[in-house]
């Protein structure tokens, strides 16, 4: 008698089937390989090489967010490269003074402000106004204690008088902080150069927008001394007295790379660097740029 396929398949399920789920129930568990779920090969990869192949992705969003669906090692090395960035936007006159602070307590909210290595914190290119950050409310700048990771700040129309406070009673203010990029800042001077004083880790420096007035206080001397041993960048920045007073309170500069556009006291710069320079970019449309 010949028997039928499906009775077949049905009787060796019966025969191997029941008897490995009597054990799994019995055991308290699945025996090795007699699990119906086994777990898939892709999460039995090892981190590292799981950290090599989303490194290939760091910019592409949509694909890191496919990573961070396909299982939870995966998840864990795809989030950082999804928040390494951080781009807050500030008010307007219309708007809350302080808006710009509302995307970090997001993030701080979701846990997620201690994986942030570049802030932006982006100005209002209309109005133009002056971010200030004193007096504001303390509870509303805990979140800036998350961002232990922080190594490149860029802030716009930064009002730096406003910062000083806050910055001199907590002078371990982004201690890994190695660029730092200010457009338009609002300050005399001699709290520009405070300001950077304070970051002493600090080896990337891009000022730009900014026409020196009052020379300031003096008694303000930086904490620290940076590096500056990265690359300069100055666009549309009159501020030879700055450069001095940089000088006289830091030293001799240890810039390698420079790229300068309009700017007062090209020749200053030139002899300060003349030992560590190795390239110097001038924009074309710039004629003190020929003239040097």
């Amino acid at each position: 008698m010949i028997t039928p396929p499906g009775v077949g398949l049905l009787a060796n399920l019966i025969r191997y089937r029941i008897p490995a789920f009597t054990r799994w129930v019995y055991s308290g568990g699945p025996l090795p390989g007699t699990s119906p779920r086994r777990p898939p090969p892709i999460t039995r990869l090892p981190l590292e090489l799981i950290e090599e192949v989303i490194a290939y992705l760091t910019y592409d969003t949509y694909a890191l967010r496919a990573c961070t669906l396909t299982c939870y090692s995966w998840y864990i090395a795809a989030v950082p490269h999804l928040h390494q960035t951080l781009i807050c936007p500030a008010g307007s006159l219309h708007e809350y003074r302080y808006a710009w602070f509302l995307s970090l307590i997001k993030r701080k909210n979701l846990g997620l402000l201690p994986l942030v290595k570049i802030l932006w914190i982006r100005g209002d290119y209309i109005h133009r106004v002056a971010l200030s950050l004193w007096p504001a409310n303390w509870h509303i700048l805990l979140p800036l204690f998350q961002l232990t990771s922080i190594n490149q700040l860029r802030i716009d129309y930064p009002d730096i008088s406003s910062f000083l406070p806050w910055i001199q009673s907590h002078r371990d203010f982004f201690p890994m902080l190695r660029g730092l990029a200010l457009k338009n800042p609002k300050a005399s001077r001699r709290e520009l150069v405070y300001f950077i004083g304070f970051f002493q880790h600090l080896h990337d420096l891009t000022l730009s927008d900014w026409t020196e007035g009052l020379a300031g206080d003096p008694t303000l001397i930086p904490p620290f001394v940076p590096l500056l041993q990265g690359s300069l960048t100055m666009k549309r920045f009159k501020g030879a007295n700055f450069l001095k007073d940089m000088i006289d309170l830091f030293g001799e500069f240890r810039f390698r790379h420079m790229d300068l556009f309009q700017v007062d006291g090209m020749r200053l710069l030139l002899g300060a660097c003349g030992k560590t320079l190795e390239s110097v970019a001038f924009d074309p449309t710039d004629p003190r740029g020929e003239q040097l």
